[in-house]
């Protein structure tokens, strides 16, 4: 019942956004796939600063970023600020994380608040 009031609400809110006052739309979608081609692991962490789960997770993304340099994309996304995410990426609740490998395929998908050791976890390369 909870997940799916969040849901409700989130696309309630998501309606009520302009996507015409959104200048960098496409500029999003584009970094995503140029993190994706790049030859690392990439983590999108897609949420909201409206959001107090969200703004949990943008501080272990974060740190996650310092970490992992060098080694893995870390990218967060607000989808209030930026809706032409949800639909090619299915983002039905926030936050979610999306893991992709080193050939910019989707690995794993988490909905809610992950740790930094988690999240470094999944995208360190697997020997």
């Amino acid at each position: 019942m909870k997940r799916l009031l969040g849901s409700l609400l989130l696309a309630l809110s998501l309606a009520a956004c302009d996507q015409a006052t959104v200048p960098n739309a496409s500029n999003n979608l584009r970094l995503i796939d140029n993190a994706r081609q790049s030859g690392q692991p990439t983590v999108v962490d897609f949420g909201s600063d409206s959001c107090a789960s969200c703004r949990k997770m943008k501080v272990v993304m974060d740190d996650v970023a310092r970490s992992a340099q060098g080694k893995a994309h870390v990218l967060v996304m607000d989808v209030f600020k930026d809706s032409s995410l949800l639909q090619p990426f299915r983002i039905s609740m926030i936050p979610t994380q999306i893991f992709f490998d080193a050939q910019g395929r989707e690995a794993w998908r988490h909905m809610g608040t992950l740790t930094e050791d988690q999240v470094l976890a999944r995208i360190a390369p697997r020997n």
